[in-house]
Formats: C-alpha cells, sequence, structure tokens
C-alpha cells in the first residue's frame, strides 16, 4: 500500500486541527480536549468546526466533515468525536488521505471521506505512548483522540500510532437514479440548522435542463432561484446549496419543519415535459 502524502509535518509549523464533536458547549468536554492538545503542542492552532452535531448522530457528523474538510489546509488533521459507542471494543482510527489526516472512532464518521477522498491506509490507534496514562472509560475524546491528533499534528510517523488495519466501519450512502423518462430519484441526505433540505441530487445531474419540477413530501416545487434573496418571503423554492447539492428552502423559515421532510427521505426531479 502507497505511503501516505503527510508523514512528518515540522513540530514547530504543525498543522492545524479541527474539531467536530456532539458536546455542545455548556460542559467542559470541549476545553477538555483543547487543554490535552495544547499540553502536547502549544502552538498548534485548533480550529472549531461544530460542536452541535445532534446527540450521536454519526452521519449528520460524517456530512459535516465532508463539506468542512475542502476547505482546510493541506496536512490538517481533523478529529472528529460523536462516539456512542465509547468504552465499548469499537476501534480507534486515523485515516490517511491525500490530504488530511482523520482521527475518530470507526463507528461511521468517515464515512463519506472514504466515499470522496484517496484513502492511502487506516491505522489503529494502539501506541499507549501517544495517549494519557489513564483512559477513562467514557471519555475518549479527551484521554485518546486529543493527545493522538496532537501527536499525528506534532508529526509522529504513520506507523508510530499503531497496525494498518481494514474494513472499515461505513454506513450506505445512497447515490441518486436516473430513468428513461428523464427523472432522477434522490434522497435528503442532510438538514441543515435553518431547516434547509439538502439532497443528494447534484449541479451537474441538473445542468441538461433549465426546467425541473421537485417532488418532496407530496409537493411539487417548480420555483427555482439562484440564492435566498430572490424568493419571496415565505416561498418554497429549490436551489443549488454551497456544496453543490440540490437544496429546498423557504425564504426566512424552516422547510424541513413546514413540509416534515426528514434525512432519507425520497425527491425526485422531473424534466418538464
Amino acid at each position: 500500500m502507497a505511503q501516505p502524502v503527510i508523514l512528518h509535518p515540522p513540530r514547530n509549523n504543525p498543522p492545524p486541527i479541527s474539531l467536530i464533536t456532539d458536546f455542545g458547549l455548556s460542559d467542559g468536554y470541549v476545553g477538555a480536549m483543547k487543554g490535552v492538545i495544547l499540553d502536547v503542542l502549544p502552538w498548534v492552532q485548533v480550529v472549531d468546526i461544530t460542536h452541535d452535531i445532534e446527540p450521536q448522530n454519526i452521519r449528520q457528523a460524517a456530512f459535516v466533515l465532508h463539506t468542512a474538510a475542502p476547505h482546510f489546509p493541506q496536512c490538517t488533521v481533523h478529529l472528529v468525536v460523536v462516539d456512542p459507542g465509547v468504552g465499548t471494543d469499537r476501534r480507534p482510527i486515523a485515516v490517511y488521505t491525500d490530504s488530511a489526516v482523520f482521527v475518530g472512532p470507526d463507528n461511521g464518521v468517515f464515512t463519506w471521506i472514504y466515499k470522496t477522498q484517496t484513502v492511502r491506509e487506516i491505522r489503529e490507534l494502539t501506541n499507549p505512548y501517544y495517549k494519557r496514562s489513564h483512559v477513562s472509560s467514557t471519555f475518549h475524546g479527551r484521554d485518546l483522540f486529543a493527545p493522538f491528533a496532537a501527536h499525528i499534528a506534532a508529526g509522529v510517523p504513520a506507523p508510530s500510532v499503531g497496525p494498518v488495519v481494514g474494513a472499515p466501519v461505513a454506513f450506505d450512502i445512497p447515490d441518486p437514479k436516473s430513468y428513461y423518462d428523464g427523472s432522477i430519484h434522490g434522497d435528503v441526505i442532510h438538514i441543515d440548522s435553518f431547516g434547509n433540505i439538502i439532497t443528494n441530487i447534484t449541479e451537474e445531474m441538473l445542468s441538461e435542463t433549465q426546467n425541473w419540477t421537485f417532488e418532496i413530501a407530496g409537493l411539487d416545487v417548480r420555483t427555482f432561484r439562484r440564492t435566498y434573496a430572490y424568493a419571496r418571503e415565505g416561498q418554497i423554492f429549490a436551489l443549488i446549496s454551497s456544496h453543490g447539492y440540490l437544496e429546498i428552502a423557504i425564504r426566512n423559515g424552516n422547510a424541513a419543519q413546514r413540509l416534515g421532510v426528514e434525512r432519507c427521505d425520497p425527491v425526485i426531479a422531473r424534466p418538464a415535459s
């Protein structure tokens, strides 16, 4: 297997470490993780992507990571702790790709990374030198993942963190399907904090025609806008999200709540006849 691009970043100029958790900010959990990181590598830049993932929502964390990670500098270490299986036999891993290292539990949080990036190798985090001397059975984010992420950012070579492993846990990411009548059948893959409904139908799939009807939750959406401000107040409309996916939104409203839509619900794009 080819060696990962990221091997020995200089300790005096480490790549940033990003954080995604479901911890919220009311407690000291996030601060404790940052404290451990800074204890290992005081001059590293720690970037909060979000700590508002819904509790134990692995799929949401995976999608948020997928949309945020490509915008970080080369060699960033992305630390994701959404870990309902903490303290069990689920593996702690580091995923080495062409552009970054992803550290967290082997529970599916890196599913979108496996789908969209070139994975060089995956290693289990086993070397006791890079974790805290006492590891709580309920807080691996602080005692295991944070110190490993800091040491990796400090330049610890991949073989030192633990052995190469395979068969990572991943959930199914459905692909849209095109049919003979020109329709595209997709699914809702994410609902953001505004209630905007993000589907897996891509901008490229819609490029062949300008006139579409989007069927979702029993409603036909025929209005397409370039951005939110061009819709009328309260209007349901479609647009292309900043991630490049078809999105259904309401101007100054919560589309998911109004339509009763949840993740994995179907959406159909039909070309105008």
